[in-house]
This record gives C-alpha cells, structure tokens and sequence, in this order.
C-alpha cells in the first residue's frame, strides 16, 4: 500500500463526505434554527457514546488483527457478537431511562437510541474490516457515502413536517442502507463461529482499545450533551456548527492517521523500523497543516462566517480579560486547536496500538477522561460554549504531553521545524487577514466571505511552500504518484 497516495485518497473521501454533512446542517440550520440542531445533536451524542460503551472497542480490534492476517472471519464474527449484545445492553437502559433521556434531548426519541447504536456498529464493524485489509480509502468512500444517504432522507423527512424526528428517522435509516452497502458490496464476511483462543486475545486486546474509543468520544459528542444540559438548544447549535467547520481542518491528519495504523501494524511484524520512524515523522508534519491556521484565521472571521453561512448571528460571549466577544470568533479558534491537538492524540495512539503497546495507548485515554470529567461541567456552567471548549483543549493537551513523555519513540527535529514552519505561515496569514478585514468593514457575505478566505489561504500556503523544504519534496512526490496511479 502507497501511503501517500492511499492518505490522498482517503483525504479526497473525508473531504465529500464532510461536504455532504455540511451541506445538510447548512439546509437544517436554516429550516430549523440553531436550536433544532442542537436538539438533533444531543441525540446523536447519545448514540455514539451509548455505542462507543457498548461496542468494547472491536473495532480497532479488529483492523489490528486483520492487518495481521489472522483468522478474519472468526476475528468479524466475534467483534459483531459484541457489537449485538451492547445494543442489547444499550436498549435495557434507554427503556429504563426512557423520560430522562427524552429531557435531556428535548424531544421524544430515547427508544430509537438502541436501532442508532446497531446500525452504527454494524457499518463501523464493516469499516473497520475493511481498513484491516487495507482498502482505507474504500472504507472511507462508504464513511462519506452515509453523508450522502442519510442527508436526502433527512431533507424528505423535514419537508414532510417531521421537524426534529425526521433527522433522527433518516439517520438510524441512513446507518442501516450504509451498512448493507458495504457489507454486501465490499467485506462479504462468511461468518465463522470464533475458538475460545481467539476470543479471549480479542476481549484482551480490547479493553486497551476500550478506554481510548470512550476517550475519544468525549471530543466528538460529550460536549453537546452537557452543552444540552446547562446551556440550552441554541448555545449547542452554534457550538455544533463551529465545531463541524474545524473538523474539516483535521481532514488530512485524520487520512493520514486512517492509513498509518494498519501500515504500522504490517510493518511492526516484519521489523521495518525505518519505514516506521519516518511514518511517526510525518504524523507530526502534517498534523496541524490545516488546523493551525483555521485556529488562528478563526479568531478574525468567526462570527462572520457562521453569519454568512447559517443566516443566524452566533452572538457574543463574555471572556475573562477580554471582555464581550462574538461568540464564534472565540468558539472557532478553541476549537481548531482542540482539533488539532485530537489529531495528535490519535495519532501517537495509534502509533502505540500498531506498534504493540496497547497500555499505553489506553493510559492516554485515561488521562484525557479524568481531565475532562474534573473540567467540563465547571466550565460550561461558568462560560457555556466557551467553557466547554476550552475544558475539551485541556483534557487533549494533558492526554497529548502524556503520550510525549511516555512514548519511548522521540518526535524527530525535521517534524518539529515542519511545525514551526506552518505556525509561522499561519501567523502572517492572520496578519494579511486581519488587515484586509479592517479595510473591508466586515467579512460576512458570499463575497467578501470567499475573497478573504481565499486571500487567506493563498498566503499561507505560499508562506509554507517556501519555509518548508520536506513538505515542498512530500507534495511533488505525492503528486507524481497519483498521476502514475491513475495512468
């Protein structure tokens, strides 16, 4: 597997899919206000950390020891054995929590919780295989493919008058078409009943797993449920879509990370340690490419972006020594930077799980949990959305400090410049942004909006073209394998 060209692919998918799930909160945020999406995200949050405790992290699992060539059909069998007997554990609690689920939603749905976590972890199950042999850009076209399925559903759904209902309809829907999809179209597991020996290596493996997939879930959807909880719909629904603009940021990293684990479990086994430092090397490189400057683009155009794509103004929040901001403009920057330091955790974590050290990739998930659980709530009550925000960047910069200092592999000098470089390009960026906004008088609108950005994004691009020597050689050879891979 070229890892290269399989990070572009894979990029290339996380890029459509993220398109397609921006292009339907866009549509729903103005048919339904930032509240109804914050309803819709609280239940979603519900789902994926109700699966995330259910599942025992198989599916890490099982990309680990498919990658290793074992018995793969017992390896499947036994990660969808877990994955049904969660949902069922998953569904005796919603019954039983039924109204205060509903409460904390806002709106009749605890009961479809369960169908959400099966037809998640089913699709999940049927993607991880899939990474495990290797075919990650596949994985990720189908991963982008439920954007691209459950969104017209959840459009019919809403014109129809379903309102909030009808995004949780189409979602459980969307899952389950998905899964079908790539189960039947692409994994095609003959279920094969699995030994005792290969069940326990699985549970055994899993509980390392375990604790980072509970971790990581904490960043993606804990946030809105507390949110939900003490802030209300509205603060929830711009958090929501702050949140959703600077993931896009990650994109790369995330394809890169997605490519690196089954690679670096391939090259473990066969002791290709040079292949595996420079691999280690570029998770650095490219961590922040884009994350770091959105964090810092953020601070000047937020507000102003959220208002030209969504209709609403975010609003203003009150900072310490800052005083009244926009709300976005500080939400955004935070949450770049909580994204970029997520896109380090995962990739030191899987680091350590492909290269044999599963304790330590679950002390990282550990030590984010506890950091959060002390921060989270004090915060929001003190800040609302901005307090979450920054409890979340603490919670990854403690997990991310621990992991440097535990992992015995150092992070190498070329990968440290390579990060000062995009600091630096993003830094003159800010400046060229923030002045070329104080001459305009304002950001917000289509054009000014995409002038800007596109301003933005020239300079800092060029900046670290011209800073960076490894990212200039990365970027040509990258290129020439693509075009020799399509000829």
């Amino acid at each position: 597997m070229a890892v290269g060209v399989e990070t572009s692919k894979r990029f290339l998918t996380n890029v459509l899919g993220t398109v397609a799930g921006f292009l339907g909160t866009l549509y729903f945020t103005r048919e339904l206000g930032f509240a109804g999406v914050g309803t819709y995200a609280v239940f979603v949050s519900l789902q994926m950390v109700a699966g995330s405790l259910a599942t025992f992290g198989v599916f890490a699992v099982l990309t680990k020891r498919v990658s290793e060539g074992r018995d793969q059909a017992a390896y499947f069998t036994t990660g969808a054995l877990l994955v049904g007997a969660g949902t069922a554990a998953v569904a005796a609690v919603t019954v039983a929590l039924r109204g205060p689920i509903n409460a904390v939603v806002g709106v009749d749905v605890a009961l479809l919780v369960p169908a959400g976590v099966l037809s998640w972890g089913l699709f999940r199950l049927s993607g991880a295989f899939l990474e495990g042999k290797q075919r990650v850009a596949l994985a990720g076209a189908l991963d982008s493919g439920r954007h691209a399925v459950v969104v017209p559903i959840q459009v019919a759904l809403v014109l129809d008058g379903y309102g909030v209902h009808g995004l949780v309809y189409g979602l459980v829907a969307g899952q389950t078409l998905t899964f079908l999809a790539s189960y039947l179209g692409y994994a095609r597991v003959v279920p094969n009943l699995p030994t005792l020996d290969v069940v326990r290596d699985f549970l055994g493996y899993s509980k390392y797993a375990y604790v980072q997939v509970v971790a990581d879930q904490l960043f993606k959807h804990a946030d809105y449920v507390i949110l939900g909880t003490f802030a209300g719909a509205g603060p929830t629904g711009v958090y929501k879509n702050a949140f959703q603009i600077t993931e896009a940021s990650t994109l790369f990293a995330s394809a890169l990370s997605k490519v690196s684990f089954p690679k670096l479990s391939e090259l473990t086994e066969t002791g290709d340690d040079a292949e595996v430092a420079r691999l280690f090397a570029a998770l650095f490189t490219y961590g922040g490419l884009v994350a770091i400057p959105v964090a810092a683009g953020g601070a000047v155009v937020g507000n102003d972006l959220l208002l030209t794509l969504y209709g609403e103004n975010p609003g203003t929040t009150t900072l310490p020594l800052l005083g009244v901001v926009g709300l976005a403009n500080a939400l955004v920057p935070l949450l770049a930077v909580a994204n970029l330091l997520n896109g380090y955790r995962t990739s030191l974590e899987r680091f350590s799980l492909g290269t044999g050290n599963p304790r330590l990739y679950a002390a990282s998930g550990v030590v984010l949990v506890t950091v959060y659980a002390v921060t989270a709530v004090p915060l929001t009550i003190a800040y609302d959305a901005w307090g979450v925000a920054i409890a979340t960047v603490l919670a990854f910069g403690v997990s991310v400090a621990a992991n440097l200092v535990l992992l015995d592999e150092r992070v190498p000098l070329g990968a440290l410049r390579d990060v000062g470089a995009e600091l630096l390009a993003a830094l003159v960026m800010t400046g060229v942004v923030a002045v070329l906004v104080d001459a305009l008088g304002a950001a917000h609108g289509a054009l000014r909006l995409g002038f800007v950005l596109a301003i933005g994004a020239t300079t800092y691009f060029a900046v670290l073209l011209a800073l960076s020597e490894r990212i200039r050689i990365d970027a040509r050879h990258v290129a020439d394998d693509i075009l020799a891979d399509v000829r």
